[in-house]
């Protein structure tokens, strides 16, 4: 059991995105008297490869009170609209499609009939993609300014926002605005945690002094101080599944151009590359399996589709996988700290605030005082969520890609289980809620919906158009009418 009524030290190790997140979080939590504590070493770098939410960083952001228009103008983010993937089914850059962040409200996403969206399974059945239908699509292809996107926004469209974002910036602006609210911040080097007979958290010894916790949260990112390195916690890898291990970030120039309204995620000869779109340049990277070429031949190859020298950054290590406790006594991890694949489709920072907003929830609807039944399933629904994130990114390779070494080895590696189950009903008809639910347990919301799932499944031709129509054609009449009224309509257009 984990009593915190009394808490009177929250201590975060680690100052990113994660760790400010969670300090304005537990401002809000807990009462004036409990001291909350950022303690971050001042040599530590913040990664930068997760420039880019989903649609809870929009949520988290109108929860802690932060407006969106002051976040954006003092940290240089942009508009994120979803995401566009080059090259994935046939090498070409030419060859493009998009998975975007829609607006449930509006067709042909607000229908559901028998647990299925007809207007959805009609689109499929036309083999029309289903970004070509969504209000606001033509300002992503016409590259509109962010100060049109601000209007199509504006005037309810087909389109939700997320953001793109420099992650320096936005930490030194969490830090700023939780300093503000009265959050500590201590800047010292962690040597140690010291732990009770019980296995509780009970200090932070740091190179300036110790400083006493009853709550502690790892945002360390990579170097996983608690959950990893102190309590040697189980890893669960997804390297048999995702195989890449390697990242070269760099940046580039926008060319005069505004920021594109999506991230693009280039398919490479041993893996992709994503260009995040900031207002003042380009976050961009290589994400690569160093079973299938080296750093020297993955920046040439990344100066060769530019035609120009790039300055790379220093190249990140990572192993795809999660903890498999990430809450143990009085500890949690949190984003990097608790797991890390690679960061297509940004699943990262979305993932992170899954873990804190649900983190809180358990806090307090336990009125403090949680159960090592409710901690158990944290872990157990922490779990499933990573296997629906591993389990969507594995769906993204699921392409008809055939052309060199890397490619030829993603088409002949098994499937999760899991996803093999989903790949064989996505064949039979449209997918469905019903097939994602395992993924999101215990109350988690999950991080995507089975809209997410569509927009890619269709664009790989995991989805039978045959079998969409077939599913139509049982209707009942009105229903079958209203798909009818909508494809006609669209014909006009």
């Amino acid at each position: 059991m984990l009593d915190i009524r009394k808490a009177e030290e929250v201590n975060i190790i680690g100052g990113g995105t994660a760790g400010w997140m969670a300090a304005l979080t537990f401002r809000k939590m807990f009462q004036p008297n409990v001291n909350i504590r950022v303690i971050e070493a001042p040599e530590i770098g913040i990664v930068g490869v997760g420039e880019g939410g989903l649609i809870n960083l929009i949520s988290a952001l109108n929860k802690l009170k932060i407006p969106i228009g002051q976040f954006m103008k003092e940290t240089g983010a942009s508009f994120k609209w979803g995401f566009c993937y080059e090259g994935w089914r046939n090498g070409k850059k030419d060859d493009e499609f998009y998975h975007l962040f829609i607006n449930p409200s509006l067709p042909p996403f607000n229908k559901e009939v028998a647990s299925f969206f007809p207007l959805i399974s009609g689109l499929i059945a036309q083999q029309i993609p289903l970004a070509h239908v969504v209000k606001g699509f033509n300002s992503i292809i016409d590259g509109a300014s962010q100060e049109d996107a601000l209007r199509v926004l504006q005037n309810n469209p087909g389109i939700s926002t997320s953001l793109h974002f420099d992650s320096h910036r936005v930490a030194s602006f969490l830090r700023k605005i939780a300093v503000e609210r009265g959050v500590i911040y201590s800047q010292a080097k962690v040597q140690d945690i010291e732990l009770d007979p019980l296995g509780f958290a009970t200090s932070v010894q740091t190179d300036i002094g110790n400083f006493k916790t009853d709550l502690l949260i790892d945002a360390s990112g990579f170097a996983r101080l608690v959950i990893g390195k102190k309590l040697n916690s189980q890893w669960k890898s997804f390297k048999e599944h995702l195989w890449l291990d390697k990242a070269i970030p760099f940046h580039l120039a926008h060319a005069g151009k505004p920021p594109e309204l999506v991230t693009r995620a280039s398919a490479m000869k041993a893996g992709w590359m994503w260009q995040i779109p900031l207002l003042e340049r380009i976050g961009a990277g290589y994400v690569f399996s160093s079973e299938f070429t080296t750093e020297q031949q993955a920046i040439d190859e990344i100066e060769q589709y530019f035609g120009y020298e790039i300055q790379a950054q220093k190249t990140l290590t990572f192993e795809p996988g999660h903890f498999e406790k990430v809450w143990q006594k009085n500890m949690l991890a949190l984003g990097l700290s608790s797991g890390f694949v690679e960061p297509l489709e940004a699943t990262s920072i979305g993932q992170m605030l899954e873990q804190l907003r649900m983190f809180e929830e358990v806090i307090t609807q336990s009125g403090g005082v949680v159960s090592d039944l409710s901690i158990q399933k944290f872990n157990q629904a922490n779990e499933a969520s990573w296997q629906g994130i591993r389990d969507f990114l594995r769906m993204h390779y699921d392409c008809p890609r055939r052309d060199t070494d890397f490619w030829k080895k993603v088409a002949k590696t098994p499937y999760p289980e899991s996803y093999l189950a989903l790949k064989e009903v996505f064949m039979q008809r449209s997918p469905r809620m019903e097939d994602i639910n395992g993924y999101a347990q215990h109350q988690w919301k999950g991080i995507f919906h089975v809209v997410n799932w569509i927009f890619v499944a269709q664009a790989l031709n995991l989805i039978s158009p045959e079998k969409c129509l077939e599913e139509i054609q049982m209707l009942s009449t009105n229903d079958l009418e209203h798909v009818v009224c909508f494809m006609n309509n669209l014909n006009k257009v």
